[in-house]
């Protein structure tokens, strides 16, 4: 017994002695040279992402959402519990509410799109659909859609406004499973991006007050750069 118990203590000087030299030489976690083990740290650091609650710059995942994804904040950005996350629905805000509205990066898998004209939620089954309904919808202003890439997924994106002759100051768009109803609002510049993720329907949108856009896309955008679905 003493024996052994002399040995694991060996053992164990042995270890720390190693330990010593590889941070000596960079060779660690932390060290810049330490390629392997720095992975394996960042990996550790991907965080689910927390209700009501300021969001450390990190890479945080889905719980909920699917498709599942991942996606790397900066400063600035929350949750809050009046968006909270759903298998349909993550959405994320970034800095104060302006004119009613806030910053909003949202993530959607829907399946129920309102028509204007009919007055009714009707399915819609593919990225195609979304497209279309988007480009006809008669108090959707929309741009020309342009090829766009997230997390290696090729889709569309475009940018869009309320019409100005809607007759209503907020238009029905989408309704999520759990009731929850999603409006286009008078007042606010959107970008939304539409993909095919693994089969399964996602639009991406960029959304605040139109006052606030120019200076919140690219914010937004550096956080859709580093999407990456599923365990990609």
């Amino acid at each position: 017994m003493r024996g052994r118990l002399t040995g694991l203590l060996a053992t164990g000087v042995l270890m720390a002695l190693v330990a010593l030299v590889l941070n000596a030489c960079g060779g660690g976690a932390s060290g810049a040279g330490g390629s392997g083990g720095g992975e394996h740290h960042q990996q550790a650091k991907v965080r689910p992402l927390p209700e009501e609650k300021a969001l450390r710059p990190g890479e945080y995942h889905s719980e909920e959402f699917k498709p599942p994804l991942s996606f790397h904040v900066g400063k600035g950005w929350r949750t809050s519990s009046d968006l909270t996350e759903a298998p349909d629905r993550l959405i994320i805000a970034e800095g104060k509410e302006v004119k009613g509205f806030l910053n909003l990066l949202i993530f959607r898998n829907v399946h129920e799109v309102y028509d204007s004209q009919k007055h009714k939620w009707v399915e819609v089954n593919s990225s195609k659909e979304i497209v279309s309904w988007f480009q006809h919808h008669p108090y959707h202003k929309a741009e020309k859609p342009q090829s766009v890439m997230v997390g290696g997924v090729k889709g569309v994106q475009f940018d869009y406004v309320l019409a100005e002759d809607s007759p209503e100051d907020a238009v029905k768009s989408f309704r999520y499973s759990d009731g929850l109803v999603a409006s286009v609002d008078s007042g606010t510049n959107n970008q939304g991006l539409i993909l095919d993720v693994k089969g399964q329907m996602v639009s991406i949108t960029i959304g605040s007050a139109t006052s606030e856009f120019d200076e919140f896309l690219p914010k937004a955008q550096k956080v859709v750069d580093t999407v990456k679905w599923g365990g990609s």
